[in-house]
């Protein structure tokens, strides 16, 4: 017996209203907390401006699934910077609207000498889920900076995790889980030779 079309549309609707259906939060009142969260996108701003028209090898990494590593020599005035720049930029939380959303824990680390600040997302609907910022306890510059964030979709759960370590390391990794169809895990780092 072969099953109508409409059957299939009915009920693709049916699933698509019961997935956008969901409670509305109370809104946390922050305007009278004063100040914000790290800005990824200034601290992005502050390290292009800083070493923007220096040249420098950067050996370029790419495994995908657990399949062959592939690995290329370039530098800093071939790489597309934008695709890079805009993963990093849209994890930025430093808009107030993202105030009283995140719990912020602050600790030192002796056996490393750093201060490190931590925000942990209060919601598992907000895109940027961690973030790990790390700093040198001596000259309070950036060491390194972790996030983690979180995209549910009908589709797919994708999970990215991104690392930098200022003119050290530049890692990006995404665990790709479609509804149907293989999982895809990509990791992209960048080792700049300086």
């Amino acid at each position: 017996m072969k099953i109508p079309f409409r059957y299939y549309a009915v009920l693709l609707l049916a699933l698509l209203t019961i997935a956008s259906c969901k409670k509305k939060k109370a809104e946390v009142d922050t305007s009278d907390i004063k100040g914000n969260y790290f800005s990824v996108r200034q601290f992005a701003l502050d390290e292009w401006n800083t070493f923007a028209g220096e040249p420098f090898l950067i050996t370029k990494t790419v495994r995908i699934n657990n399949g062959k590593v592939d690995s290329s020599l370039t530098n800093s005035d071939t790489i597309s910077w934008a695709p890079i720049f805009h993963t990093f930029l849209e994890t930025d939380i430093s808009d107030r609207k993202f105030l009283g959303k995140y719990t912020f824990t602050q600790f030192d680390d002796k056996e490393d000498q750093t201060h490190n600040f931590f925000y942990q997302a209060n919601d598992e609907d907000l895109y940027t889920q961690k973030l790990l910022i790390t700093i040198d306890e001596f000259n309070s510059k950036v060491r390194g900076i972790y996030i983690e964030t979180y995209k549910k979709t009908i589709w797919s759960n994708v999970t990215r995790k991104l690392y930098y370590a200022p003119m050290k390391t530049l890692q990006m990794q995404i665990d790709e889980k479609p509804l149907w169809g293989p999982k895809k895990f990509e990791v992209t780092e960048y080792t700049f030779m300086r």
